[in-house]
């Protein structure tokens, strides 16, 4: 062999060396026993609060440590897989039983692992705290995390979030935010430009900042809070309108909830978006801390929404999964 082709063939071998060292495998999930205690509409203070039916719901309880803690949902195409992720740095799914009408009857067959960072290792400390989850149109997953801002992409597969996610980039003021009011809830539009929403970061005027990201390019826009409301969610609808979860704190009333419709019309680069209730919801209706939106569209149910919510990992407050259907028509 000659020394040129030599130095080649050393030169491929270390190259392989390195790839094989590199090569991350996925991390699986663990199945994990979860309670589910059924919430029946009778036992919701009514059905109809607002725009929105109250169908189904069940109270989670889990006897793993892991188990809580639930900021961020997402739902197979079908409906029939729930995708959640923890504010300490976990995913978790689970499976999904609805009946004909698209009523949800059962949640079972849970599974639990660690979130990875991009260089495969497993999140620790305050890097943990994952806050937003939105599946985009390739099936892949966006996490948007609070503290320590940063946006991951983890890659459409049969593993979920059990491989290295891809960073994606993020405007430069969301570093700014404070460590607990930083970025809350992410969705993607139609047109695949990403929404992104602040929990308590405030422009000079008092607005809640957020943005628009249109391939790598981003443009303020900011949301006006209301009656002590603050953001947790954002999911949107096939015709580019948004859904906003909004919750607060009552000494004498408890949680409360609300959803805010915000027209696609009013989504574009310098908005200040404040939208129309939709509905409220608050006690006798089983209601807590709720962080996660998702919705699919049912061939006859129409618009569908699942809501669950954070417990805190705090023996007074409760992990929540409720359904509802959407009965505005929208334009």
């Amino acid at each position: 062999m000659k020394f040129h082709d030599m130095s080649r063939f050393i030169f491929l071998l270390i190259f392989l060396l390195l790839c094989v060292a590199t090569t991350v495998e996925p991390l699986p999930a663990t199945p994990i026993k979860v309670e589910a205690a059924h919430i029946k509409p009778e036992n919701s203070g009514g059905q109809r609060f607002g725009d929105l039916i109250f169908l189904s719901g069940f109270e989670l309880a889990s006897k793993d440590s892991r188990f809580g803690g639930l900021s961020g949902l997402a739902l197979s195409n079908d409906g029939n897989l729930l995708y959640a992720i923890s504010d300490r740095g976990y995913w978790l799914t689970a499976r999904l039983h609805h009946d004909s009408q698209g009523v949800l009857r059962g949640v079972d067959s849970w599974q639990i692992a660690s979130l990875l960072t991009p260089s495969g290792s497993v999140l620790k400390g305050s890097m943990r705290d994952a806050e937003a989850l939105v599946r985009d149109r390739d099936g892949s997953f966006i996490v948007g995390f609070e503290r320590n801002p940063r946006l991951w992409r983890y890659p459409a597969s049969r593993e979920a979030f059990a491989l290295p996610p891809q960073a994606l980039p993020l405007p430069a003021d969301l570093l700014k935010a404070p460590s607990n009011g930083g970025l809350e809830a992410v969705a993607i539009l139609p047109d695949r430009r990403f929404v992104l929403i602040t929990e308590r970061y405030k422009n000079e005027n008092g607005n809640t900042k957020g943005w628009l990201m249109d391939k790598n390019r981003f443009s303020s826009i900011s949301y006006l809070q209301s009656d002590g409301f603050e953001p947790t969610d954002i999911s949107s609808l096939p015709n580019g309108d948004l859904l906003l979860l909004e919750r607060r704190y009552n000494l004498l009333r408890g949680a409360i909830v609300r959803v805010r419709r915000l027209p696609a019309t009013a989504i574009r680069p310098g908005a200040r978006l404040k939208g129309e209730e939709l509905a409220l919801l608050e006690s006798p209706m089983e209601v807590d801390n709720f962080e996660g939106l998702a919705v699919r569209q049912h061939p006859t149910a129409g618009t569908l929404l699942y809501m669950i919510s954070d417990d805190n990992y705090s023996f007074l407050q409760r992990t929540l999964l409720l359904q509802f259907r959407l009965i505005k028509i929208t334009p």
